[in-house]
């Protein structure tokens, strides 16, 4: 593909389709731009289209192979109305694997970078040992963009309005109620799909969907036990580094639940893991993230 002049101007996404977040301008070897960001209520980037834009512009320089792990760190906030140039780095190439390094950056700052691995699938030794929990099916769940935010924000409330953020996804809590007070357990289950990536059979683009909605709701588990919440103006939240290991090829139209454990907080930060299973309960991907939780002034 040849090289075009970028735009310093990320364009906001047009509707709900989530293949175009995913379009790109080369505009060198191995250096892409995004042509296409979420705008939402604010001029943030979302974790979650980062991630999934550097997955996709390493796939376009590897060949025949599928990513099974990747560990990002998030190094500056980004701004969605800037595009952003995605170097990638062709660490190696070998006889199975492929290695490929990911700078994002706005200007002449980097404001993220990936690390991620390529294998060609082999035949041998399987099992697992996560399962699906008993949980209701999606379609028996109220879609939570849909629900109503009544009286003074609650954990509900705020999830709510995140999820009206997000039109790409479609997301039914499991339990709902228990999002409304502090949970010792911190234990979220929702299902999460993405419906515009109906129909398409590109699996490095399935995969890069699932590593963006694989950001949402995701931290705030590690909040679940306190009595703050995660959209709270009391507390500074930013995700500082996401790991996932990818473990069969996802299809992000059909359901999958998201099933996150806040397995830590302290010194100003959270640990969170999460499984993604299909409705057959076969486990697609693993997910930990490690977040920023700086309480503001207001707290001190």
């Amino acid at each position: 593909m040849a090289a075009q002049k970028p735009s310093a101007i990320a364009e906001a996404l047009p509707g709900a389709d989530a293949i175009r977040l995913l379009e790109f301008v080369q505009v060198g070897p191995d250096r892409f731009c995004n042509r296409f960001s979420e705008i939402a209520r604010n001029d943030h980037l979302f974790g979650g289209q980062v991630l999934a834009q550097a997955l996709a512009a390493a796939s376009r320089t590897v060949e025949g192979r599928r990513c099974h792990s990747m560990h990002a760190y998030f190094l500056r906030a980004g701004s969605a109305r800037r595009s952003i140039a995605f170097d990638v780095e062709r660490t190696r190439d070998g006889g199975r694997f492929s290695t490929r390094r990911v700078v994002a950056s706005q200007g002449d700052r980097a404001i993220f970078h990936m690390e991620c691995s390529f294998h060609d699938a082999e035949s041998g030794l399987a099992h697992q040992v996560a399962t699906l929990p008993d949980v209701p099916p999606p379609e028996s769940l109220a879609d939570i963009a849909a629900m109503p935010v009544e009286g003074e924000m609650d954990g509900l409330g705020n999830i709510v309005v995140a999820a009206r953020l997000f039109p790409l996804l479609q997301v039914r809590l499991v339990d709902h109620e228990r999002m409304r007070a502090p949970d010792p357990s911190a234990h979220r289950q929702f299902w999460v799909r993405v419906p515009s990536a109906a129909g398409c059979d590109d699996p490095a683009i399935q995969q890069a969907l699932l590593a963006y909605l694989s950001d949402f709701l995701f931290s705030g588990a590690a909040l679940l036990p306190h009595p703050i919440q995660y959209r709270s103006p009391r507390l500074s939240v930013a995700s500082l580094d996401h790991a996932m290991w990818f473990h069969h090829p996802p299809h992000c139209d059909d359901w999958l639940l998201y099933d996150c454990d806040g397995l830590q907080a302290g010194e100003g930060r959270g640990l969170t893991r999460g499984l993604l299973l299909d409705r057959a309960g076969r486990l697609i991907a693993s997910v930990v993230q490690e977040a920023l939780f700086r309480p503001k002034a207001a707290l001190e």
